[in-house]
């Protein structure tokens, strides 16, 4: 009974794996099914040539639906006027993206901003990839920067992307004097003279001009009253001419627009910060600038003030590529873009300016000082490459190990399927038909052998199988 049971078992099993095989077949051999081959040249070209491609293709899709943001400043600053100069040069295709019909460096965006301050904040949150920022000013917040200026603009389409400091030094552009100016029915000169509750413009929240401002009347303990917390550098001028202001900071370039529009008004003159040697000896960042005689009109002395190195800095969500080529295209037209500011502080040439900066250069920008163009592929790039193929062979060895032990389970599964299903003995009228399944299935072996399918230790393991069951008593 139980060999009866054993037998009924085997041949269901037997029945249900032919019925499937057949199945299998008819499937295979229906017109769309065979438009696919599934085979070695197939996955190589699947694998090795569609899905790259594929790859390639989202990445120039991307590129082209992606926004870069260029952070200026509050309007009537130097940086304000830049700004344009700066996309143009950038978004101007050079050979290679007219030859490809593509930019390799996405086009910016400009976007005004309260100044320094709320540029390096927008850059660390992930949102802005290039700004104007002064070297040397702090990092890390725990507060955002308070900017109250209105902006006519668009809302930023970037999300941020968690706190952390992004911001690298690309390139440095110029020295900023902080301009103090007076109204001269003050009788002042020096920042010192300054009255307590005078109303002082300190530039907006966000900006660097207010943060030098604040640590400069910190530093000699004068309290004033501040006017203008939500007004540009266009708009403070306004109301210093109207007489609402008695004593305005700005940390522009020499001989700027807005300077020169002050300047015309014979009632303002600038204030001197004579001690200013100490006050760079305390905060190392800051400089010690001297605005020559009748640099503005009514001027007819030295003026000896702070400064500040106001510096083109990136994030480092850019890569290195990216970054060395804005570098690039900025070094062919940087002089004609800032030919109007003296105290220039660029350096397109051997010298390296990192010795000169507290921020540390973006990787991408000290391949260019040192003249060693980054390979085209970035390491994260290269490293991804690197990983796609491994995994693409850990699954092929995986695969084709697995494969190769499920064909030697199947035909060791057929020989013993055919030794319960014929009864093997020696004088058993179906051993010949045994024999001949056997010589069918050493030679499917055979086949799989010479097609590299199978090992030769997988062959011999099947044909040790093949004498260990010939002949075979049936015991019933």
């Amino acid at each position: 009974m139980a060999a009866d049971r054993t037998r009924t078992r085997v041949f269901a099993r037997y029945r249900a794996v032919k019925r499937g095989m057949l199945a299998l077949r008819r499937l295979a051999h229906r017109p769309i099914v065979r438009r696919f081959p599934v085979n070695t040249k197939w996955l190589v070209i699947v694998f090795l040539v569609i899905i790259p491609a594929f790859y390639v293709l989202s990445f120039l899709f991307e590129r082209t639906h992606t926004t870069y943001y260029l952070f200026t400043g509050p309007q009537g600053g130097t940086n304000y006027i830049l700004g344009p100069r700066l996309a143009g040069a950038l978004n101007r295709p050079d050979r290679l993206e007219q030859f490809l019909h593509m930019n390799i460096v996405p086009d910016f965006v400009l976007r005004e901003s309260c100044g320094s301050l709320d540029n390096i904040f927008y850059i660390n949150q992930g949102v802005a990839q290039l700004g104007f920022a002064e070297d040397g000013l702090p990092l890390y917040f725990e507060q955002p920067p308070k900017c109250s200026l209105e902006f006519n603009q668009k809302e930023l389409k970037g999300k941020s992307r968690g706190d952390g400091i992004r911001l690298r030094a690309l390139m440095p552009l110029y020295k900023s004097p902080l301009h103090i100016i007076a109204r001269k029915s003050l009788a002042i000169s020096d920042i010192r003279d300054i009255q307590p509750h005078a109303k002082v413009y300190m530039g907006p929240e966000g900006g660097a001009t207010s943060f030098i401002a604040e640590l400069t009347l910190k530093h000699y303990d004068i309290a004033v009253d501040r006017q203008g917390r939500n007004l540009n550098f266009k708009q403070a001028i306004q109301e210093m001419i109207e007489g609402n202001i008695d004593v305005g900071f700005f940390l522009v370039g020499l001989n700027s627009v807005a300077m020169r529009t002050l300047s015309q008004h014979p009632e303002f003159k600038l204030l001197t910060v004579e001690h200013a040697a100490g006050l760079r000896f305390l905060y190392p960042y800051l400089e010690v600038i001297t605005i020559p005689a009748a640099t503005y009109k009514g001027t007819t002395r030295d003026v000896v003030t702070l400064g500040t190195k106001t510096l083109l800095v990136t994030s480092t969500d850019l890569s290195d590529h990216e970054v060395y080529e804005i570098a690039s295209k900025l070094s062919h037209s940087i002089y004609d873009i800032i030919k109007d500011i003296p105290f220039t502080a660029t350096k397109v040439t051997d010298s390296d300016p990192q010795k000169d900066l507290y921020y540390p250069l973006h990787e991408g920008a000290i391949r260019f000082y040192g003249h060693n163009p980054p390979f085209f592929l970035d390491p994260r790039t290269l490293a991804g490459i690197g990983t796609y193929l491994s995994v693409l062979f850990a699954l092929y060895k995986v695969s084709s190990q697995f494969i190769r032990n499920y064909r030697v389970y199947r035909i060791l599964q057929a020989i013993e399927s055919a030794v319960l299903a014929f009864h093997v003995a020696s004088d058993h009228p179906q051993t010949k038909r045994f024999e001949f399944y056997i010589r069918k299935l050493k030679f499917r072996a055979l086949t799989l052998l010479r097609h590299q399918r199978i090992t030769l230790d997988d062959f011999n393991r099947i044909n040790e199988y093949i004498k260990g069951h010939a002949p075979t008593i049936w015991m019933p």
